[in-house]
């Protein structure tokens, strides 16, 4: 593993870690903006950094996040086009922008890159396109192929928004399934997904329903078949919608060159469908050698499914780090392997806990976004995702 960390004279913040492998370099991404400081001036220096990054390292992104508030988001995508196109990038890329309440007094908060650098300089990484879905990236590897679908949200097959939360959800699930077909993908092949919901706490128990039966009509989570992907559920939103999915798929016939494993369990926490989630703790792909590990958003829940420590902040922030140094110590590694990471903090109080925590345990600095939002529960204060390269 190298670390680069580039820090300006500015409010941008920029750290790289970068995996070799015998075919390509795999590259994790985050710019964060450190400060109070002009959306359009702190995206102008952000996205002038990022771009000569990608065209210096040569990296094809697979996915890219934004966070910020709607208000300033047609400002920070319009430089971010400037930038691109400025030094040659693909914009067609797409995009997931997400609706995160800053805690660093900059409204465009930053972004999250995962991409590819193919030692022989070939494109690997492009962007295709279906009606149901919209842009995405699809990474061909080495006897394998990856399909990021990015913002896909609940529209019917006139484009327009269904009515209702829960026809949202079913339209959701379903064109992903149709996304996955345009491109020769079935949705057993699902490995990851970063679910979104603007009004979480309303009605996350119906969305878990959706989410279920859906998945059971297409063969996932079921007995002999594949295991539930490993999962992201928290409040956000990109734009009117009530839930919006990024959605990860793997193809391969030949598990020595790639193999998606899901991790169900770990010892500090059981299996999420015991109480009526349907996702995988985590899922490890093993690519060329080595394991890139993708933690599901993870709370303050114990082996039973109950939520601990309540109202304590400071509790569940080292409950949570626990729980995902248990998984990572499982895979060989430990929080030192994480390369990307979003913690979702319920109010800045919890936010101020988990810095002390951090900070009285000398956690070393994670490369991370942090935004305001609610946990798929009223008693959970904190959540992290996280991806580790062991």
């Amino acid at each position: 593993m190298k670390t680069n960390l580039i820090e300006t004279t500015g409010a941008c913040r920029l750290e790289v870690k970068a995996s070799e492998r015998a075919s390509f370099t795999e590259f994790h991404v985050t710019a964060t903006i450190d400060g109070p400081a002009p959306a359009g001036a702190a995206a102008n220096d952000l996205f002038a950094r990022v771009a000569a990054l990608l065209v210096a390292r040569k990296i094809q992104p697979i996915q890219e996040k934004l966070y910020g508030l709607t208000t300033v988001r047609d400002t920070v995508l319009q430089r971010r086009d400037t930038a691109y196109r400025n030094h040659g990038l693909d914009r067609t890329m797409p995009v997931t922008w997400l609706q995160g309440t800053p805690l660093q007094g900059c409204d465009f908060v930053g972004l999250q890159i995962w991409g590819v650098a193919p030692l022989d300089g070939e494109v690997c990484v492009e962007t295709v396109e279906n009606p149901a879905t919209g842009r995405g990236r699809l990474w061909r590897g080495r006897d394998f192929n990856m399909l990021h679908l990015a913002a896909v949200r609940g529209t019917t097959p006139g484009g327009e928004l269904a009515a209702g939360h829960g026809a949202q959800a079913e339209h959701m699930f379903t064109n992903i399934g149709l996304g996955l077909a345009a491109h020769g993908f079935h949705y057993p092949q699902v490995v990851r997904t970063w679910v979104y919901v603007a009004r979480l706490l309303e009605w996350y128990g119906e969305f878990n329903r959706v989410r279920t039966a859906h998945y059971r009509r297409v063969g996932l989570g079921v007995p002999g078949g594949p295991a539930f992907p490993a999962s992201t559920g928290i409040q956000c939103h990109s734009d009117d919608e009530e839930c919006v999915v990024d959605v990860l798929a793997l193809d391969t016939d030949d598990p020595s060159s790639a193999v998606a494993r899901p991790v169900r369990c770990s010892p500090r926490q059981d299996q999420s469908f015991n109480y009526g989630s349907a996702f995988s703790r985590g899922m490890t792909f093993e690519i060329e050698g080595r394991r890139t590990v993708h933690i599901s958003g993870t709370a303050s829940i114990n082996t039973a499914g109950a939520s601990t420590h309540i109202g304590d902040a400071e509790g569940q922030s080292l409950e949570t780090l626990m729980s995902i140094a248990a998984i990572l110590e499982q895979q060989g590694g430990g929080l030192k392997n994480i390369t990307s990471a979003t913690l979702f903090c319920k109010d800045r109080a919890a936010w101020d806990a988990w810095c002390r925590v951090t900070r009285l345990l000398q956690i070393p600095e994670l490369p991370k976004v942090c935004v305001l939002a609610d946990v798929c529960r009223a008693d959970l204060l904190v959540e992290m995702e996280a991806v580790a390269v062991i």
